[in-house]
């Protein structure tokens, strides 16, 4: 016989039909008062009877179990879950997105059976068995629903629109705003040039009104970019600079996220990368910026800013010159930065020579005052046998192109000795190619701008510097040559060059401080490390040669002083010093807001640590 779980004694019913355990109906609300069972006689109870007190049954008693909504609630997710389910969602998503959902069916499961006592409680299903196998699809068995609460088949589903979360953008006000837009267009602009000044503050301006009802968000990126490349450039704003920044990246990185293959890139995108990827080679990191800045090279690409002014290519804003010239500056300014890059690491170049179809930039006073100049292409520029007038971005582009050219040099160089090829014919036929057209491009450089008119422009400046660091950069490869006996009058001949172009350097460099440092090209830094690399092994090598002319003269009785030559051979090694601590200087002052010059003064001796030359 079965035995009594309270009792424990034998049950005696066995065989018998199970019967209720209560009678049906509602207990009456003294019985509920006193919690005690009641035997729902009608119309008075046993319980009340005895009592001599009047039996009350309340009908409108809420039923036990979930709150109200939270099965229509349940519902609606469960419908949710089957349509995930029915688009293949992977187990970490099901696991972490719907173990709440799973959670939720086994409380209501436990609340039903909790009120099973009651006879209006709603019927509910056990909760579902979670099973996961991982060598197939996950399969979660449900709840059979019904009809009124079926999924519905997906392409007749409406997904829910979930709104984007709200921007909370840094607070600038209209004073702040004027102030860092004036700040980028006396700093940043002039050894940046891509933006017309006129139609910027027009736009501004129309923002500011209410006029322009097209805000986008590339438009946002974009003059987020400027004003972090701005603060970057000041000591005002250097509470501000960091975060600033942070927004801006990653609204850049969530422009990203959101395009797909059938948007088309937006030229905004593009300059904000390279505007991002500038501040964060002065501020953050050279491997930051790298990485920035391959983004914005591949941007420009995608949007195919390498052939602008190829025939049968249609680009957005083709009616406008001046916004077609903006694309063109833009283009020129990835190309300068990708040479720069490389330059300082010696790595492949990314936006190859040879399938540019984009014209120079335009003169910076014809592109300002709304009427840009059509200008040649870049492969007819270095051809060309004539002192041609360039605008200065125009000047740094074909400049980093011979340094470009001069780099593949190199590599080519060094396969060839990988492979066994040691013959210097191919090695010298390249070299003197380079030399020549390097040495026609300085010689209009001397011709169309002199160093004094090149004080009161940064961009042209850095242009003349470029063209002396481009000499000492092609110099530098003589190494490779070093030990070949038959070439040592011209390894010597280069190298007397490359000092004459690192003295000028020097001086370029001192040009730059009535200008100031903050104007100064984000790059400048590179530049004059190529002058110290030059100035620095040779000076040494000077001083070693006259100590131990000095010593040999002195230990033969003699004086110090050798001839009438001597006194002239010292002013040199004192000019050379001079030089030398001009731009050790320049980059002492600039390492306070350019990681460039930082990564080539030593913090601990306060001396040049950067390239060696050879």
């Amino acid at each position: 016989m079965p035995i009594s779980r309270r009792t424990g004694s034998i049950s005696k019913t066995e065989g018998l039909p199970s019967q209720p355990r209560q009678q049906p109906g509602s207990a009456c609300e003294e019985c509920r008062k006193r919690k005690l069972r009641c035997d729902r006689q009608r119309p008075t109870c046993g319980t009340c009877a005895e009592s001599g007190i009047v039996c009350e049954i309340n009908h409108n008693r809420l039923a036990r179990g979930p709150k109200k909504g939270d099965l229509k609630s349940l519902r609606s997710r469960i419908v949710a879950l089957e349509r995930r389910l029915s688009l293949d969602q992977t187990a970490e998503g099901l696991l972490i997105g719907d173990s709440d959902l799973l959670a939720g069916l086994d409380e209501l499961h436990h609340h039903h059976h909790v009120s099973s006592s009651e006879g209006d409680a709603p019927h509910l299903p056990s909760p579902p068995e979670r099973k996961l196998t991982w060598d197939s699809e996950i399969h979660v068995q449900l709840p059979p629903t019904t009809p009124a609460i079926a999924p519905l088949p997906l392409p007749h589903f409406k997904f829910p629109a979930s709104p984007p979360p709200p921007r909370k953008l840094t607070p600038i006000d209209d004073l702040m705003r004027a102030d860092l837009d004036q700040l980028y267009f006396d700093r940043v602009h002039p050894s940046v040039p891509i933006f017309n000044q006129s139609r910027y503050f027009a736009q501004q301006a129309r923002q500011a009104g209410g006029n322009d009802d097209i805000q986008a968000d590339h438009r946002t990126c974009l003059q987020y970019a400027m004003w972090t490349l701005a603060m970057a450039l000041s000591s005002q704003f250097e509470a501000s600079r960091t975060p600033l920044y942070n927004e801006t990246r990653q609204m850049l990185e969530a422009l990203d996220m959101a395009e797909d293959d059938v948007a088309r890139v937006r030229i905004e995108q593009v300059q904000a990368w390279l505007l991002i990827a500038f501040y964060e080679f002065a501020r953050v990191n050279f491997r930051r910026g790298w990485v920035s800045a391959g983004r914005a090279f591949r941007l420009v690409q995608l949007a195919k800013l390498h052939e602008i002014d190829s025939p049968g290519v249609g680009l957005d804003g083709s009616g406008d010159p001046i916004l077609v010239e903006e694309r063109r500056r833009t283009f020129w300014l990835a190309y300068c930065l990708d040479r720069f890059i490389c330059m300082k690491s010696q790595w492949p170049l990314t936006l190859v020579e040879e399938v540019i179809c984009t014209r120079l930039p335009s003169p910076e006073i014809a592109f300002q005052g709304g009427h840009p100049i059509q200008m040649g292409f870049l492969s007819e520029a270095i051809a060309s046998p004539d002192h041609s007038l360039f605008s200065p971005l125009a000047e740094c582009a074909i400049l980093v192109t011979i340094c470009g050219r001069t780099m593949s040099h190199s590599q080519v160089s060094t396969v060839e000795q990988a492979y066994g090829n040691n013959a210097p014919l191919d090695f010298w036929l390249r070299h003197e190619w380079l030399d020549g057209l390097l040495t026609r491009r300085l010689d209009a450089l001397r011709v169309n701008y002199p160093v004094v008119s090149a004080v009161t422009d940064s961009m042209l400046l850095f242009a003349l510097v470029l063209g002396q660091a481009a000499v000492v950069y092609l110099t530098s490869i003589m190494d490779k040559l070093g030990g070949e006996q038959q070439c040592q009058p011209a390894v010597l001949e280069y190298r007397k060059r490359a000092v004459s172009a690192a003295q000028e350097i020097a001086r370029l460099t001192k040009a730059q401080e009535h200008l100031g440092f903050f104007k100064a090209h984000i790059f400048l830094p590179l530049t004059i490390s190529f002058g110290l690399s030059c100035l620095t092994p040779y000076q040494s090598r000077r001083r070693s040669s006259a100590d131990e002319m000095n010593a040999t003269v002195t230990a033969a009785g003699g004086f110090s002083v050798l001839g009438p030559g001597t006194g002239m051979e010292m002013a040199a090694m004192h000019g050379l010093d001079a030089d030398m601590q001009t731009c050790m200087e320049a980059l002492r002052k600039m390492q306070s807001f350019n990681n460039l010059a930082r990564d080539f003064v030593s913090p601990a001796r306060d001396e040049f640590t950067g390239f060696t030359f050879p």
